[in-house]
C-alpha cells in the first residue's frame, strides 16, 4: 500500500484548537484509514486523537502535511480535502 500525502493550512483564526482536532478525528475514525498530520519536515502525529493534534500546537497560517496511508487517489485526496475544510474555521 503507498501513502498519498497532501498539504493543507491552518486557516482558522484561533489556530489548530479542540472543536477541528475532534472534527478530524471523527473523519479519520470513520474512514477506518490510519492518518497522520504533521509539520513538514517533523514526525507526524496519528490523526485519530485529538490530544496528538493538539500536542502539534499549530498556528493560524501553518502548513500541515497529511499523509493517507491508501492506494486510492480519490480517497486520499477527498480526505485532504475535508481537512482543509475543516481548518478554514468560521
Amino acid at each position: 500500500m503507498s501513502v498519498i500525502t497532501g498539504e493543507v493550512q491552518v486557516l482558522d483564526a484561533i489556530g489548530l484548537h479542540a472543536r477541528p482536532a475532534s472534527q478530524i478525528v471523527k473523519l479519520v475514525k470513520d474512514s477506518g484509514l490510519e492518518v497522520l498530520i504533521g509539520k513538514p519536515g517533523e514526525e507526524g502525529a496519528k490523526a485519530n486523537s485529538a490530544l496528538r493534534l493538539l500536542a502539534l500546537k499549530v498556528s493560524t497560517g501553518e502548513t500541515l502535511v497529511v499523509q493517507v496511508p491508501t492506494d486510492d487517489q480519490a480517497l486520499a485526496t477527498n480526505m485532504i480535502s475535508e481537512i482543509q475544510e475543516i481548518l478554514k474555521g468560521e
